[in-house]
């Protein structure tokens, strides 16, 4: 059952289990390299492995389905916990630990949330996720709470106060995001900023890491905001109508 496949899908776990032993070491910076590193490391390629082997089966469907979970909600509520609980926000300790419980914790909650409902009433379009992805709830939260120049700017931690209750909101919605493996090929546009992605990430991680997380907030801001202009209007439109018809379904 367990096969090459899954090796992957463990790095990414372990990803995961990393940042949230570095979140209780206090170091929630290199927690979330960790958590960078699993994803870049295991979750990019796979599910590339199982096509290209003709290895897919449930077991690593279930498997990749609750590593990300892990390694993409749990670990980014444990690194914002950890980021907030140590900031000096001027606040008194126990409403520091409260705001900071509040933050990290609506992470974890939120995405457990959307698991149930895509269970309960599943919405599968091919290459479209059903609200803003999980992967994005998590790594634009860790993005920000770890960023170095947007905190200089952008109000410091004050503004995540904002920021990460709006993604979580975004992660309920029935709003369309398109993924990688669209129905059809992505445009050559897409595909360029999508190549851009992984070069400035890796290039950041290996010669200004302590920019990395400015960087990944700049490109997650960007696709949570104009990633609904990679779909055409006939295929937003045909995707509404999809979703229409599933709310209009009783669930069990």
């Amino acid at each position: 059952m367990f096969g090459i496949k899954d090796v992957f899908t463990t790095i990414n776990a372990m990803g995961g289990v990393i940042a949230i032993c570095l979140c209780v070491d206090g170091r929630p910076f290199a927690a979330g390299v960790a958590m960078l590193l699993g994803y870049l490391c295991g979750d990019t390629v796979d599910g590339w492995i199982a096509r290209k082997l003709g290895t897919s089966n449930q077991f690593g469907a279930e498997y990749d389905t609750i590593a990300d979970h892990l390694s993409h909600c749990i670990a980014p509520g444990a690194i914002v916990y950890t980021v907030y609980r140590q900031a000096d926000l001027g606040m008194v300790d126990w409403q520091q630990q409260v705001l900071a419980i509040a933050l990290g914790g609506s992470i974890m909650v939120t995405a457990s949330i959307r698991h149930a409902r895509n269970i309960v009433r599943p919405i599968e379009v091919k290459g479209i996720w059903v609200g803003l992805p999980r992967t994005v709830l998590g790594f634009i939260c860790v993005a920000y709470a770890d960023a170095k120049l947007f905190h200089e700017y952008l109000g410091g931690l004050w503004f995540g106060l904002g920021l990460i209750p709006l993604a979580c909101v975004a992660a309920l919605t029935y709003w369309p995001f398109p993924s990688h493996r669209m129905a059809r090929g992505h445009f050559g546009h897409v595909k360029f900023f999508i190549g851009l992605t992984f070069a400035t990430l890796i290039a950041s991680l290996v010669w200004r890491p302590e920019y990395i997380f400015d960087v990944l907030f700049f490109w997650m801001l960007g696709y949570s905001a104009t990633a609904w202009l990679s779909m055409t209007k006939d295929e937003r439109v045909a995707y509404h109508a999809k979703v229409k018809a599933a709310l209009a379904e009783p669930t069990a």
